[in-house]
């Protein structure tokens, strides 16, 4: 059982940041912590909304500690000012990150229709697979919208894993993977509490019945 961590941006958020998503960029050096500790814990790292500071930042950075992440884009935002762009993602691939989706609209898929999330999927997907010449497997949720219909919709898509914002540990084949969302308050020792944590099977087993309850009430999302 290991923790998983979303991130969004690095750095002061710029001008074209909506509010809503200002909490949750972290200062470079809380990030450069966080890959001191992921040397020496097993933890996951993954980003999701496609900033320009995955490409800017996040990588150079991951390179030098010799740790990989995920990286999940909403394809509408891949080429505009702000965001990463095909020559980014090509690089972030190249590199051993894991590109995966995040929708293409950044829609809140629990107040959409069926078809309207298999056409926003898919959409992405095909975006990034014809970007990156190979086969796009990962989808994380936007905004953490989930619930039970949502995950269905994405098991019949053959999504090979999915994403939220439930927190919580997972196995490493998990195909719901939870993830301990950061914030640009979060103090570094209770990120480091998330990435020390001792978890036993029991956790596990408890953490998953909690995610299958909380999943079925939409209003629970984050980021």
């Amino acid at each position: 059982m290991s923790p998983c961590l979303l991130l969004h941006g690095l750095g002061e958020p710029p001008a074209h940041i909506p509010d809503a998503e200002r909490p949750y960029w972290l200062p470079v050096e809380v990030f450069a912590r966080i890959l001191a500790m992921a040397q020496h814990h097993d933890v996951r790292l993954t980003f999701d909304d496609g900033n320009d500071t995955d490409a800017r930042v996040a990588l150079p950075m991951l390179r030098e500690a010799g740790l990989t992440a995920s990286f999940f884009i909403p394809s509408d935002r891949i080429g505009r000012p702000g965001y990463v762009g095909e020559a980014d993602i090509r690089a972030l691939s190249d590199a051993s990150m894991e590109i995966g989706s995040h929708g293409r609209a950044h829609i809140r898929w629990t107040e959409v229709s069926d078809d309207a999330i298999v056409d926003d999927v898919s959409a992405s997907i095909d975006n990034l697979q014809a970007i990156l010449g190979e086969r796009v497997r990962g989808v994380a949720v936007p905004f953490g919208a989930c619930d039970r219909r949502v995950l269905r919709v994405l098991r019949r898509l053959g999504a090979g894993r999915v994403y939220s914002s439930f927190a919580g540990p997972d196995p490493a084949d998990a195909w719901l993977v939870r993830r301990d969302c950061l914030t640009t308050d979060m103090p570094v020792p209770a990120i480091e509490r998330l990435l020390t944590k001792k978890y036993t099977a029991v956790d596990g087993t408890l953490s998953f019945l909690r995610t299958w309850r909380r999943a079925g009430e939409a209003s629970l999302w984050r980021a």
